[in-house]
């Protein structure tokens, strides 16, 4: 389980241990002790000064602990919020070390202390005539984590209190590790009850009171998080289950953590809920749809009918130049309402777009319509020779940055003004913003458009920016790149 991350993991460890701990972070029930982990395989053990401690490999772990069984999963936002505070050492007494590029062998005492083992001869008396056995070859990079003490010279042993912890070993604490019940832990079950065609959800807390209360994560694929899935949001502490109704038939992830104002703590164990096939399921229904376009309101009017199904979630409605658009990556409208039959599409350039509906199951589509063809008509614009200069300056009074661009073409979908730190921002990839091309319509008369966008409060620094064409889920023709400074 170690072996394949920590190693490389700690390079980049190190950099991460530079951030300061946060307050979200300390509120989390986290007891000092504890053996964490994000939703990486590295390990940590979560001091008593709230800093994490990396294990540089296996070997280290296992001085110290026989199982992976106590692990608490924690959240990656909550991970990263706990400073690194060094590396473990091996557990003293438990092995005998030595690096590659030196022969002398090392007992391993208290607080990292490395004591040369003076003879071949003392070895056999204090360990036997295997002794020899009990000698692992610490890497060189690790190495720098002991400090060299007095030689062993005598046939006698320092005492190790057999609670002795890495606490103790890195003089934070005297108290010993948790254990069982002392550790802070969600345990989750939950069943399919078909009578009620729901979920139902149970959980137990120990060494915890979660005072914001818990999300209830779900997925259709394992691991699932808040932010990031499907969630219910229970705010009591004191709740202890729920239920998810509507569920598509298969197989549902679920977990439960502990919510610490916009990210998860502690999680609980994963769970697998199967929901099996009715005669409500979806699996044979469809969706018929049909759509023309309205000369006298400008507008693409679509109307669909469900055919044995049921989307509790609504519907996707979306649409491409090209043949049966999918959610998600194409253009799209999102209806809740499952009783939803219609919508309309306004502020489209001429030509041909093709339009499908799908029953929508948060995050990914089920079944989908026809494709269906609506033509706008008008000449279609030929923008092979089209261009957008853009333009912008650094507001200190305002501590804003102004763009203004131009083109010298008509655009229909709208504007995606991209920025990034690195030259050339691109749609998608990049951070942006989207003028609509209802939105250039209104508030500006002019054809071909242009415009202003207004970036504020960012962070000193220099800035790329560009500016495209919008097509529907990908940009066309780009502006010019600039670049903006913020003092």
């Amino acid at each position: 389980m170690l072996k394949k991350l920590l190693l490389g993991s700690v390079m980049v460890i190190f950099v991460l241990g530079l951030l300061p701990l946060s307050a979200s972070a300390c509120s989390s029930e986290l007891k000092a002790g504890s053996l964490i982990k994000a939703g990486y395989n590295s390990v940590y053990y979560f001091g008593a000064d709230n800093k994490r401690y990396v294990f540089p490999n296996e070997k280290t772990y296992k001085t110290w602990f026989v199982s992976f069984n106590t692990i608490i999963t924690i959240s990656n936002e909550l991970l990263g919020e706990i400073p690194i505070g060094g590396n473990v050492t091996y557990k003293p007494g438990k092995k005998l070390v030595k690096i590659t590029t030196d022969p002398k062998v090392y007992y391993v005492d208290k607080a990292g202390t490395l004591r040369h083992v003076s003879s071949e001869a003392l070895a056999k008396e204090l360990w036997g005539t295997t002794w020899y056995k009990l000698v692992d070859d610490i890497p060189d990079p690790f190495f720098v984590n002991y400090k060299i003490g007095q030689p062993l010279e005598e046939p006698e042993l320092p005492t190790v209190e057999a609670a002795y912890s890495i606490n103790q070993d890195k003089t934070l604490s005297d108290q010993p590790d948790p254990t069982g019940d002392q550790l802070s832990a969600i345990n989750l079950s939950g069943k399919y009850d078909s009578s009620l065609g729901k979920v139902l959800l149970n959980w137990s807390v120990t060494g915890m009171s979660a005072p914001k209360g818990y999300k209830v994560v779900r997925s259709a694929s394992p691991s699932p998080v808040y932010p990031g899935n499907e969630y219910h949001y229970l705010s009591d502490p004191k709740a202890r289950s729920d239920k998810w109704a509507g569920l598509s038939s298969g197989n549902h992830y679920f977990r439960v953590c502990e919510y610490l104002e916009g990210k998860c703590g502690i999680y609980s164990n994963e769970i697998i809920v199967n929901v099996p096939r009715t005669t409500a399921d979806n699996s044979n229904g469809s969706i018929e749809l049909i759509g023309s376009w309205n000369s006298d309101k400008n507008k693409v009017i679509l109307q669909w009918k469900p055919i044995d199904l049921y989307s509790a979630k609504g519907f996707k409605v979306v649409k491409s130049t090209a043949a049966n658009p999918v959610y998600p990556g194409n253009d799209y409208h999102y209806l809740s309402d499952s009783a939803a039959r219609s919508d309309a599409w306004t502020g489209l350039a001429p030509g041909t777009y093709h339009f499908r509906v799908c029953e929508y199951l948060g995050g990914s589509c089920g079944k989908y319509s026809n494709d269906v063809t609506v033509t706008v008509p008008g000449a279609v614009t030929d923008t092979s020779n089209g261009s957008i200069n853009l333009i912008g300056y650094y507001d200190e009074t305002y501590n804003r940055i102004i763009l203004t661009w131009q083109s010298n073409y008509s655009i229909y979908n709208g504007i995606k003004i991209v920025k990034s730190t690195e030259p050339n921002p691109v749609y998608p990839g990049n951070d942006y913003h989207y003028l609509s091309g209802e939105y250039l319509l209104t508030e500006y008369s002019q054809d071909p458009p242009g415009g202003t966008d207004i970036w504020k409060n960012l962070d000193p620094g220099t800035y790329h920016f560009r500016a495209c064409e919008y097509l529907g889920g990908s940009c066309g023709i780009y502006s010019n790149d600039i670049t903006v400074t913020v003092q």
